[in-house]
């Protein structure tokens, strides 16, 4: 597909939290995951360096990308990794998607804040009052919605991604749903060391423990392969898989196809699941084989940092 000629993530804007607590309840020997940014597998290397990580990608520009950012840990390359320093063509910033969100950070200093405003909210020392009025000021102004207009409206996603990112919602549905998620997640009173909305706002990283791959003393290589969830003939041999969220972009036939294959799975293995803009019951699908954790998706949709995800579901193996 020509939608996958390119790095089109160079970061996973998805919380490495939520594997590190199925990691903990299952206590897998092996674990399969795709790859996006690498950021999440990388991390789970560092936090559990004897877990058996399987990385899957079906772009072979983000297999690519994962061995760049590796290449960048073992020399201890912190700017690559878009650490303390803006740099747009760094490692950690040159997917397409990423560069949706720099030109989000460049609208918002146009049309809402002064550039040195948004690194008074991000600064450790500003104290909470002044933070709140900044805040206060952004979300008052009568243009805040223009930059959300501009970057997430379905002409410039479907440029990235196809238009299979956006058939099934709304038409210029991400709009408001971007700009909901990312406001609600400045709201929180820990926004301003969240890494997630440094990397948009500021375009770096504040601090090299952001993520553990970032500030690792040893780094640990997960298994990297390019292909699809459906290609794996040794699907049965892990207790954890972490589909991103694949699905957004899937026909109800092909995610049939895939509980099909994971129903190979044994008793007590999770599957996780998130979801941008998506509001399918997948365990409606998913139910001959598997049964959900109502807890786990309210539960992150609260604590989840990364903001962005509707649902995030853990499904077990009956």
């Amino acid at each position: 597909m020509e939608v996958f000629n390119s790095v089109l993530f160079a970061v996973n804007r998805e919380d490495h939290f939520v594997e590190n607590q199925v990691i903990k309840k299952v206590n897998p020997k092996r674990m399969l995951m795709i790859g996006s940014g690498g950021c999440i597998a990388l991390s789970l290397k560092v936090l559990f360096p004897s877990l058996d990580l399987n990385v899957i990608d079906i772009n072979p520009n983000q297999i690519s990308h994962i061995n760049k950012k590796i290449k960048a840990l073992k020399s201890s390359n912190l700017e690559e990794l878009n650490v303390n320093k803006k740099n747009d063509y760094c490692l950690n910033q040159i997917g397409k998607f990423d560069k949706m969100f720099q030109n989000l950070r460049d609208l918002f200093i146009r049309y809402i804040s002064e550039e040195n405003e948004i690194t008074s909210f991000f600064n450790i020392d500003t104290n909470a009052k002044s933070r709140l009025n900044i805040l206060k000021k952004w979300l008052n102004n009568e243009s805040i919605s223009i930059p959300f207009q501009k970057v997430f409206n379905d002409n410039n996603i479907n440029k990235v991604f196809s238009d299979a990112a956006t058939k099934h919602g709304a038409p210029d549905s991400y709009i408001n749903y971007m700009q909901k998620k990312i406001l609600d997640g400045l709201k929180k009173k820990d926004a301003h060391i969240n890494p997630f909305l440094q990397h948009i706002f500021l375009g770096f990283y504040k601090s090299p423990n952001a993520f553990p791959y970032i500030n690792a003393k040893n780094i640990h290589v997960p298994n990297l392969q390019q292909g699809s969830i459906l290609s794996v003939s040794d699907i049965s041999s892990y207790e954890i898989v972490s589909l991103s969220n694949i699905f957004d972009w899937s026909s109800e036939k092909l995610v049939t196809e895939h509980a099909e294959h994971l129903s190979q799975l044994h008793k007590g293995s999770a599957i996780i699941i998130r979801q941008i803009n998506n509001h399918k019951n997948w365990i409606e699908i998913f139910d001959p084989y598997f049964e959900e954790d109502d807890f786990f998706d309210k539960y992150w949709q609260e604590n989840d940092r990364s903001m962005f995800y509707d649902h995030i579901k853990l499904f077990i193996r009956k």
